[in-house]
């Protein structure tokens, strides 16, 4: 039997995914249930080879990529590129004819950034695949149908050799998983960032925070809001692309790298300017990434290796 890579196998425990009431509150629009199919014992129904999910809705998945061989999109509505991306993955999925299950995850969510640590996505748009629970990083950005069609016939040769047979069947009035219930402020300023109304998403967690200060979802999904106000109608190619002169530059260009997932490179930028700066621009520099610590959350290992760099730097 074919293993998978051992850099990713175990990358992640997604049985841990969902368990929180941190879980974001919008269902699936189409998901799959664990049903079987009329003739076929062990095929997989769903409403839908195309499914979006909410990060946490990615964990009622986990279990079924065990029986059938799943992809993960984390997609940005940002860039005309992941737009067209989305349309050649959904149409090679649906081409497959339930050979495949295509999972389609905004990648700009405040909480997707542990699922992105966890796929190893390095920008957006990614597509990643679930097989036998485990997590695989596959390839970002744009790429030609031929492409996408050579990964698909790979990827499906390895779920092959995992054992990995079954197949999904349409049924349109099938039911998915149910999520988690928020608490109605978290449930408020989710619904107002998927609607795009970023500033209500801000009062909304600052609201959260007002009734319960140790609220650790609400403190990250705020830092989270604040970044996209920061970051909406920018032309974030053209941000990258121009030189930073001033402090303020190296803090736009750091808030878009953070914005499309490269945190990474989002932090050494700060940092970097932090090392040779004055210390009154030091402070601002300071705060301004540890705020981005708290988009990223603490787990995450960019974050991790960026405090270990800031240390250095102050001490």
């Amino acid at each position: 039997m074919a293993q998978i890579p051992g850099s990713l196998a175990g990358a992640y425990d997604f049985s841990s995914l969902g368990k929180s009431s941190a879980a974001a509150p919008t269902p699936a629009t189409a998901a799959a249930t664990a049903g079987q199919a009329a003739g076929e014992p062990n095929d997989l129904t769903v409403a839908s080879l195309v499914i979006d999910v909410t990060p946490a809705g990615l964990a009622s998945f986990v279990k079924l990529s065990e029986r059938v061989p799943i992809l993960v999109e984390f997609h940005t509505l940002r860039s005309e590129s992941a737009t067209e991306l989305s349309r050649k993955i959904a149409a090679e999925v649906t081409k497959r004819g339930g050979d495949l299950l295509l999972l389609r995850i905004d990648g700009n969510h405040p909480q997707a950034s542990q699922l992105l640590s966890a796929f190893q996505v390095q920008g957006l748009p990614a597509v990643c695949a679930l097989l036998m629970g485990q997590p695989l990083a596959l390839f970002s950005g744009n790429q030609e149908e031929q492409v996408l069609k050579q990964v698909v016939d790979r990827f499906l040769i390895l779920a092959k050799e995992n054992g990995i047979v079954s197949r999904a069947v349409v049924d349109a009035e099938a039911e998915g998983p149910k999520e988690p219930e928020l608490p109605p402020r978290h449930k408020a300023a989710y619904a107002a960032i998927e609607a795009g109304d970023y500033a209500t998403a801000v009062t909304e967690f600052e609201a959260a925070l007002a009734e319960a200060p140790a609220d650790a979802v609400a403190a990250k999904g705020l830092a989270q809001a604040k970044l996209l106000v920061r970051t909406d109608g920018l032309e974030l190619d053209k941000v990258l692309e121009k030189p930073a002169e001033n402090i303020a530059d190296v803090l736009l260009k750091a808030d878009v790298l953070a914005a499309i997932g490269h945190l990474d490179k989002s932090f050494g930028a700060i940092l970097d300017t932090f090392a040779v700066a004055t210390k009154e621009d030091r402070e601002v520099l300071r705060a301004h990434l540890l705020e981005l610590f708290k988009v990223a959350g603490s787990a995450n290992t960019d974050v991790a290796a960026a405090r270990a760099r800031l240390a250095n730097l102050l001490y």
